[in-house]
């Protein structure tokens, strides 16, 4: 499980984040909120070994990355469709052309899809 965030920015200039930072309580915030999305998932499966990192790459970049070495990729998908994805630059679309494996692009039934 990869979970990347762009930690908040030190010094602004006129409106552009100029530096970056990340702290260690920061990212073991971030690990504790996946460790916690997990539980259920590991409690039903709890002999599927599941790694955490936590990123602060964009998430096609860790994904890549990840997949060096790796024999499958598994990403989701909110179905915005291949236009949509390519002028977002979907992260999908950008492992389907820089992965190093395999990418299963995975998408939540219709019936199952979270209300927003």
């Amino acid at each position: 499980m990869i979970r990347t965030y762009l930690p908040p920015p030190l010094l602004w200039m006129a409106g552009v984040p100029v530096a970056e930072f990340s702290t260690p309580v920061e990212d073991a915030a971030e690990r504790q909120r996946v460790e916690e999305l997990l539980t259920p998932w590991r409690d039903k499966h709890p002999g599927v070994k599941v790694d955490i990192t936590v990123s602060h790459n964009s998430s096609a970049a860790a994904l890549t990355d990840a997949s060096h070495g790796a024999q499958l990729v598994v990403v989701g998908s909110h179905g915005h469709g291949s236009i949509a994805g390519a002028l977002l630059g979907s992260t999908g679309i950008q492992l389907l052309h820089h992965a190093d494996c395999p990418v299963l692009t995975a998408r939540q039934p219709a019936s199952e899809t979270r209300r927003s």
